[in-house]
């Protein structure tokens, strides 16, 4: 007994989560809320997927750590996504060379990434911004394929 489906003047609101089985066409623009986190990565590690898909952080990262890509603290991503479902999620920090991230996690376990041009990060940018980009197939349960890339913006 909880409104889902509202009309407007200017279309409708879904409350909730709107499957579609048959496709979907976008004609305009297409946005999406993304989650800034005034901190750095290495002292914020969980990211929430439950906060957006895309996560930027304002302070400059100064060191290394091991990021946990997670649904919320009480819901694991395994238990969001089905078998074959694929998710891409960003993560931007703000550079400093001696900051990176080369291993993550998902749902607080340790994942093997396969990263664009072979090998994981060793060293963050010297200014700008470094964008993570990952791709996450669900191939079983509680069994991701990472598909990472590390690049700098400046």
């Amino acid at each position: 007994n909880s409104k889902k489906f509202e009309t407007t003047n200017d279309g409708v609101v879904i409350t909730g989560i709107a499957t579609v089985s048959q496709g979907a066409n976008f004609d305009g623009i297409l946005t999406e809320k993304f989650n800034t986190t005034a901190g750095k990565l290495s002292d914020n590690t969980n990211i929430d997927l439950e906060e957006g898909m895309i996560h930027y952080f304002t302070t400059e990262e100064t060191t290394t750590c091991t990021p946990n890509i997670r649904y919320n603290s009480s819901i694991a991503l395994n238990n969001k996504m089905d078998v074959n479902d694929a998710i891409t999620v960003t993560i931007i920090t703000t550079a400093d060379a001696s900051g990176y991230s080369a291993n993550w996690q998902i749902d607080g376990n340790n994942v093997t990434e396969q990263w664009i041009m072979g090998s994981a990060p060793s060293a963050g940018g010297s200014d700008g911004y470094d964008i993570y980009s990952f791709t996450i197939l669900k191939l079983a349960n509680a069994s991701f394929q990472v598909i990472g890339n590390l690049v700098n913006a400046t």
